[in-house]
Order: structure tokens, then C-alpha cells, then sequence
């Protein structure tokens, strides 16, 4: 008797489950202009976000990059000077 509830509490359980995705299904369909709409205001917003972070990475790096003063240690920039770092032992 209890392995017959359980079979039927699956099967209601199963047929509940397919309801459910066919109404979703149903509904993403009934409103795909909707969906659509909200989806590319999604994008917008995002590609406004980035742009304006964009511009306050400019609005800072290049005000830093132009003030930036550039030294140059005195001394020689020869290769034949660099030492090899493993003086050729491989590993």
C-alpha cells in the first residue's frame, strides 16, 4: 500500500514538474518582446557602466602619465655586461 502512495506522490510529482517548465516555457514565449526589451537595457547599462569607467581611468592615467618624470640611472646598458643566471647548469 505505502510503495503505491509513493508511485503516485513521484508520478504527481513528475506531471507537477513538466507543468511548471511548460507554463516558464509558455511565458518566455508569451513575452519575448518584453524579455527582449529588458535584456537589451541590460547590455546598455552595462556598456554605459564601462564606458564611464574607461573615461575615469583616462581622466586619472593621463594626467599621471604626462606629470610622470623619467630617470635614467647613469652606467652602462651593455649586453655584455649582463651575467648569465645559471651560468649554464640546466636544472
Amino acid at each position: 500500500m505505502t510503495e503505491t502512495n509513493s508511485r503516485r506522490r513521484r508520478a504527481g510529482g513528475i506531471i507537477l514538474l513538466a507543468c511548471v517548465i511548460i507554463a516558464v516555457i509558455l511565458f518566455v514565449l508569451a513575452n519575448l518582446g518584453v524579455i527582449a526589451a529588458g535584456l537589451f537595457m541590460l547590455l546598455l547599462l552595462a556598456l554605459i557602466v564601462v564606458g564611464i569607467i574607461c573615461l575615469g581611468i583616462a581622466f586619472f592615467a593621463i594626467p599621471m602619465y604626462i606629470m610622470k618624470d623619467t630617470t635614467v640611472e647613469p652606467g652602462t646598458y651593455e649586453l655584455d655586461e649582463v651575467a648569465p643566471v645559471n651560468k649554464g647548469n640546466d636544472h
